[in-house]
Parts: structure tokens; C-alpha cells; sequence
């Protein structure tokens, strides 16, 4: 797949597949990143980079919460909590993307001979 189709199709399923991590378990960035490589076997990966962003976003719109966490003596980390707002929210672009990608589906699948009237 050209990079760029790619890219297009990613940037509108990355705060889905974010918030649904976040449904799991609270995750600090590095975790989250690492949880999309595994799980998509590679095939889903973003930059650090270009995730942050849509967290603070998501953090804007009152659907994640932070947290920032002493871990050792010094060191913080920031983990991110999906709250009910980001919990309603998920469920409405889950069922969302579920009914666009089966329409998708649909139509590259569609063998039929009917004529559209």
C-alpha cells in the first residue's frame, strides 16, 4: 500500500484505537505505543511523535484524564486514563467505524447483477 493511503487511513482510526486501549488499563505513551505494534503486528505503528498530540487532544476534549506517576526515586511518568465521557465516546465512533467498514466491505465484496434504480 502506498504510504501515503496509508496515512490517510490511519489518521482517522488512531483516537478510536487509542481510547480503546485506554478502555483496558490506564498506559503511559511508550506502553500504548508498544501495545499497538504487538497487537497489530507491525502493521499499526505510530510515532511517538504524532501520538502525543491526539493525546493532549483527547485530554482537551474531556475524554482522557492524566496522571502524572513517581516511578523510582526521580522519574515521572504520565499515564493516561480513558474516563465515562471517553468511554460513551468510544462506543459511538466503535459502532460508527463497525457500520462504515461493513458498507465498505459490502460494496468491494458486491458480485450481484443488480441495477441501482
Amino acid at each position: 500500500m502506498p504510504m501515503q493511503i496509508r496515512e490517510n487511513l490511519k489518521k482517522g482510526t488512531v483516537e478510536m484505537v487509542l481510547l480503546h486501549l485506554l478502555k483496558e488499563r490506564d498506559m503511559y505513551g511508550y506502553e500504548i505505543l508498544q501495545e499497538m505494534r504487538v497487537r497489530s503486528d507491525g502493521k499499526f505503528v505510530l510515532k511517538d511523535g504524532s501520538m502525543y498530540p491526539i493525546l493532549y487532544r483527547m485530554i482537551d476534549k474531556g475524554l482522557v484524564d492524566d496522571e502524572q506517576v513517581l516511578v523510582g526515586r526521580r522519574r515521572t511518568r504520565v499515564y493516561y486514563h480513558l474516563n465515562e465521557t471517553g468511554k460513551a465516546y468510544l462506543d459511538e465512533i466503535t459502532a460508527e467505524y463497525v457500520a462504515i467498514t461493513e458498507g465498505i466491505n459490502n460494496i468491494l465484496e458486491y458480485k450481484g447483477e443488480q441495477s441501482c434504480e
